[in-house]
């Protein structure tokens, strides 16, 4: 066996470990990006800054959201998606 087949049976061992690892840490916290839940629900403009809207959701980890590129006035109602923990929503187009 040569020196490079030697060397590269650890290299692959570490991968393999690495790739089980972050299999068990994706699993254990469901709080990672891609796993967080998507709410959709009907809200009302509190806010306005610039081209941002300011929101308050039902979100109990980050009520406050907001929504960029707004044209919204306050006190307008509408639909928002967004994803809970998150500080940002998107309108729900029509």
């Amino acid at each position: 066996m040569s020196f490079e087949g030697k060397r590269s049976l650890p290299v692959l061992f570490i991968i393999a470990s690495v790739a089980i690892i972050a299999v068990f840490v994706a699993s254990m916290y469901k709080d990672i990006m891609v796993l967080r839940e998507t709410v959709t629900e009907e809200i009302m403009i509190s806010g306005k800054l610039d081209d941002k809207c300011i929101i308050d959701t039902s979100d109990s980890i980050m009520s406050s959201k907001t929504i960029e590129n707004c044209d919204l006035e306050v006190g307008a109602k509408s639909s928002v998606t967004y994803k809970k923990g998150l500080p940002t929503a998107e309108l729900v187009k029509p």
